[in-house]
């Protein structure tokens, strides 16, 4: 009897049950993503009213050095989370994330109080410094948020995440907005994003509390001593990736901040945030599927990668292209209409802006491939290079008007974010290295 035929309609139905899958965990993200993202969308035009484009420099300053340290808070071993084919060695990451976490806030409390009254004035105005204080809090929110939020990934529970990112929406929104009405200026954007943190790292933190605490026999010293060693290349190497591609933003607004006035710096940063707010729907929760699928990939079948990047890619383009050429075309009347004719002047930079949100639209999300260690060197050198390369165009076009600037910094993303894509493509061909084997759960027993 020929068995081939029978063994290709199965082959099929397994690709399209997994197809059906993908597309349910990306709903699922999806779901949560929309509502989070969709409340600051509708209540924008009310922010603009409640808030001068100074107050969104000076937020966005405040979630721009955020970021930069958030995001290395837990060592980056916050990204090795999905990657070992054991519960119990990942857990140990888990907890390994917040002992190093936690030791990082600390420092950075005390830090802050001895200098805090030091800075300079010309410093304190440029960064609109008077949120320096809050900034041990929120890296800690921040960066656990991102702790939990990639055990979930791995354990599958998109509905929890979905409900998780729901609530920091809706929390942040209604916040902001009350704050607004108090009167409290920056500290009102800022004081509201932490509030919406707060409520949506609550909300996973209920949901996995249970299944932490039963599972605490498997975490131990030499267990997360043994992780440490396995995934070290991801403090040694990622960390500084991740500094330099958070802190590329950082920098870009400094140059800005330093450069221009605060109310150009404003409609800037404002104008970045609202271009990637309907984009960061989709290209989230495509990423956070996209690495949970590549990760078991890595283990069951690499040469299937490849692939799954390159259909990800066509989808995210065909998605991007009509954004595009709508805020091309109309961005100045948008603005005007929804929030207000004093932000006239954003919709004219989210013209200009249109072509760099959408090429790292389409490229962000497959960056995924880049947290599997074998390809850990290759994110890093890439990210190292956009850090220097864009600082020093941005500081040597400081002198253009802002019009020419935004030109120059559109021509920096388009040119290197083509680069990253074929790094990608190149990385994704890349087989696993031959490196020391997963560590077996005896070890951690």
């Amino acid at each position: 009897m020929n068995l081939f035929p029978v063994v290709k309609m199965w082959q099929k139905k397994l690709s399209s049950l997994r197809n059906q899958r993908f597309l349910g965990h990306v709903a699922a993200l999806m779901t949560g993503s929309v509502i989070a993202q969709a409340v600051p969308v509708l209540l924008s035009p009310v922010l603009t009213r409640l808030y001068s484009p100074e107050d969104f420099a000076a937020f966005a300053l405040f979630m721009a050095v955020n970021s930069v340290i958030s995001v290395v808070a837990a060592g980056r071993y916050d990204q090795a989370i999905m990657l070992p084919s054991e519960d119990g060695v990942a857990l140990n990451l888990v907890i390994l994330c917040w002992v190093i976490l936690a030791s990082v806030c600390l420092t950075l409390a005390s830090v802050v109080a001895i200098s805090y009254g030091r800075l300079s004035e010309d410093w304190l105005q440029t960064l609109h410094g008077e949120w320096l204080y809050l900034l041990p809090l929120a890296v800690f929110v921040t960066a656990s948020f991102q702790i939990l939020s990639n055990w979930n990934n791995r354990c599958g529970r998109f509905p929890q995440l979905a409900m998780a990112r729901a609530s920091q929406g809706v929390s942040t929104g209604a916040a902001q907005c009350g704050m607004g009405y108090g009167n409290l200026h920056a500290h009102g954007l800022i004081l509201g994003w932490m509030g919406g943190q707060c409520a949506g790292l609550a909300l996973l933190v209920c949901k996995n509390l249970t299944s932490l605490i039963g599972a605490r026999t498997h975490v131990t010293r030499s267990g997360m001593a043994a992780v440490a060693r396995e995934y070290r290349r991801f403090p040694l190497f990622s960390t500084w990736g991740a500094v330099f591609d958070s802190g590329s933003l950082m920098m870009v607004l400094l140059i800005i901040s330093h450069t221009f006035s605060s109310t150009i710096t404003g409609l800037f940063s404002f104008t970045q945030r609202v271009l990637a707010i309907p984009l960061f729907l989709i290209s989230s929760a495509v990423a956070q599927v996209l690495h949970q699928r590549i990760a078991r990939l890595n283990n069951e079948d690499a040469a299937s990668i490849l692939p799954y990047i390159l259909r990800s890619a066509a989808t995210l383009a065909a998605i991007a292209l009509p954004f595009i050429v709508v805020l091309a075309l109309f961005g100045v009347e948008l603005f005007t209409v929804v929030f207000g004719p004093s932000w006239a002047e954003a919709g004219r930079y989210a013209g200009l802006l249109s072509l760099a949100v959408g090429i790292r639209f389409i490229v962000s999300p497959l960056t995924v491939i880049m947290a599997l260690n074998h390809n850990v060197k290759s994110g890093v050198t890439w990210q190292t290079l956009y850090f220097f390369s864009v600082s020093a165009t941005l500081w040597l076009g400081r002198h253009l008007p802002i019009e020419s600037f935004l030109q120059l910094y559109v021509l920096h993303e388009l040119l290197m974010y083509s680069v990253y894509f074929l790094v990608i493509v190149k990385c994704a061909q890349r087989r696993p290295e031959d490196g020391p084997p997963p560590v077996p759960d005896e070890i951690l027993r």
